[in-house]
């Protein structure tokens, strides 16, 4: 499977698909090839990621790229995972490439989180802390200005001709002929494909009809 065919989600934006590039607790950051279905290391952070990093599919930020989601999870997972997950805020970077931070469908531990501000405040240190070093912040956005933000990432690229798309950036990626991990016979997914769209967990059914209701 292309990383590149994955869909916002069914349930969008209340529910939304991430694709993993560097998972909880690692350094690498690895950057995703779509002519050759891969993951080649990009290069290292200087501190572990507090949380699963990655991209939301079919969006293009400010930047021209994917938007950037954080994914707040109990279990880590590796390169090329596909989850569902729930976003609850935004960390705002001045330069205007913001992160999207969402928790883990279905991981019970986090099943009562539904805004930024129900998240604990050590957490919310750990992750203004891994960015401080590389990007000038400038504050949070709650559940509900975050569902805007993910609404007008999508309608850009929809609305982006396919020249500028995300799939040309990483089309016009260098082949890869360094640092090159085969994870694409891992990749994994979970409830992203049609016929698993409606296995969502009772607790997010409000949520999912939400989603429904805004599309």
């Amino acid at each position: 499977m292309n990383l590149r065919d994955i869909s916002l989600g069914r349930h969008a934006p209340s529910i939304i698909n991430v694709v993993i590039e560097a998972p909880k607790g690692s350094r690498k950051k690895y950057r995703y090839h779509a002519k050759s279905r891969k993951f080649r290391l990009a290069y290292e952070f200087s501190m572990p990621v507090p949380t699963e990093y990655g991209w939301i599919p079919e969006t293009v930020a400010e930047d021209g790229h994917f938007l950037n989601a954080m994914v707040i999870a109990t279990n880590a997972s590796h390169p090329g995972y596909v989850c569902e997950a729930r976003p609850i805020g935004v960390l705002k970077r001045k330069d205007r490439d913001h992160h999207v931070i969402c928790v883990m469908l279905g991981d019970e531990r986090y099943t009562s989180v539904k805004d930024i501000s129900d998240l604990d405040v050590k957490l919310l240190k750990k992750i203004v802390q891994f960015f401080e070093p590389y990007f000038e912040l400038s504050g949070w956005l709650n559940r509900t200005e975050t569902v805007e933000v993910i609404k007008e990432a999508h309608e850009a690229y929809i609305a982006g001709p396919k020249s500028r798309s995300p799939e040309a950036r990483i089309d016009n990626d260098p082949e890869d002929n360094e640092d090159t991990e085969d994870f694409d016979e891992n990749l994994e997914e979970t409830g992203v494909a049609e016929e698993n769209a409606e296995q969502v967990d009772s607790d997010d059914q409000g949520e999912v009809e939400d989603a429904d209701s805004d599309n």
